[in-house]
Order: C-alpha cells, then sequence, then structure tokens
C-alpha cells in the first residue's frame, strides 16, 4: 500500500462520518468530521475510524504505528506518511 492508497482509504472512511458536510480531500482536518461524542461510548466516529485505518494498514502488512497525540488535528496529507513507510 501506497501513502497515496492509504490517502484514499482515509477519505473513505471519512466520507462515511461526513454528517457535517464538510470537504473531503487530503486538506480534511479529522477533528473536523470525527468526534467523541457521537456514537455510544467508545463506538464513536474517532474509535471506528483509527481502528479502520489500523486494521487496514496491518492487513496490508505495515507496521501498527502509534499516532501522534495531536493526529486529530492533522489533516489527512500529514497523517498518511505518519502511518506508512512507502
Amino acid at each position: 500500500m501506497t501513502i497515496g492508497q492509504l490517502k484514499s482509504v482515509m477519505k473513505f472512511h471519512l466520507k462515511n462520518f461526513n454528517d457535517e458536510g464538510v470537504p473531503i480531500n487530503d486538506d480534511t482536518i479529522h477533528k473536523d468530521v470525527l468526534s467523541e461524542d457521537d456514537g455510544f461510548g467508545t463506538a464513536n466516529s474517532k474509535n471506528i475510524y483509527k481502528a479502520l485505518i489500523r486494521r487496514t494498514l496491518k492487513r496490508e502488512g505495515h507496521e501498527d504505528k502509534r499516532w501522534p497525540n495531536n493526529w486529530m488535528d492533522l489533516s489527512v496529507g500529514e497523517l498518511a506518511p505518519r502511518l506508512i513507510d512507502e
């Protein structure tokens, strides 16, 4: 999986959580779409999205890297290269 492919997967999943009508592209900031306050307990968009991306990376043979503490403040384009080595 390339960084470009990862960004496509990230944008796909962000679109699924996008109740806010935010434009989804490489510049989309995660906190503008995801939240800890939606859903039920820990089953919220923030945790589900992170789990989906981690599963995708692991399934594609990549290391399960530690996510930056501020990942919700990062855009798709900023976060993707921090999660994958090409």
